[in-house]
């Protein structure tokens, strides 16, 4: 009687160094629809923060931005969000979260959506943890500059960055300002 030998079971998992992407997204050319490139520039500007945290202007790039999934293993990332709320307010929510509630939960119009890119993510194996700030635009019109209402939440915005950062185990600190 010949006996069946059991092959070794191995993981497909890559293992990924503990790295944070900041990651805005939007159209800079249509005003506040660029408000999370512009807040990840703000808090790459009043933040100091390891070399293990990257900050990236994802602009448009949509399925382009994937291969990130791979290479981080935490991403925040900053977009404009579709809401009835006031110009500037200020969401914060996971990957999970947008997972299950999508549809209610929409970024402004992209190539493809912030949920699309994490559902994409996943089907290819790659499951960092994600966190999404999305903020209320109030002008998406040509242009280049933001809204009042988005400029004066840039450091609430960036300080909720930090808070999760510091949440996810990475060192970040205020940068002192130079003229105070």
């Amino acid at each position: 009687m010949k006996t069946v030998q059991k092959l070794p079971t191995y993981k497909l998992a890559r293992k990924t160094k503990k790295r944070a992407l900041v990651l805005g997204v939007g159209n800079i050319l249509l005003k506040d629809d660029g408000l999370g490139v512009r807040t990840a520039e703000f808090f790459s500007h009043s933040y100091s923060f390891g070399s293990d945290v990257s900050c990236l202007d994802g602009g448009t790039a949509g399925a382009g931005l994937l291969p990130l999934f791979s290479e981080f293993s935490h991403i925040i990332i900053i977009d404009a969000l579709s809401s009835d709320s006031p110009p500037g307010t200020i969401y914060k929510f996971s990957g999970e979260d947008l997972k299950k509630k999508g549809a209610r939960l929409k970024t402004t119009a992209h190539s493809i959506g912030v949920k699309d890119l994490l559902d994409l993510a996943a089907f290819e194996g790659s499951h960092p943890v994600v966190s999404i700030i999305g903020i209320v635009p109030s002008d998406i019109s040509p242009g280049l500059d933001i809204s009042d209402p988005v400029r004066e939440k840039l450091p609430e915005a960036a300080g909720q960055i930090s808070d999760t950062l510091k949440r996810f185990g990475f060192k970040t600190a205020k940068r002192k300002r130079k003229d105070a």
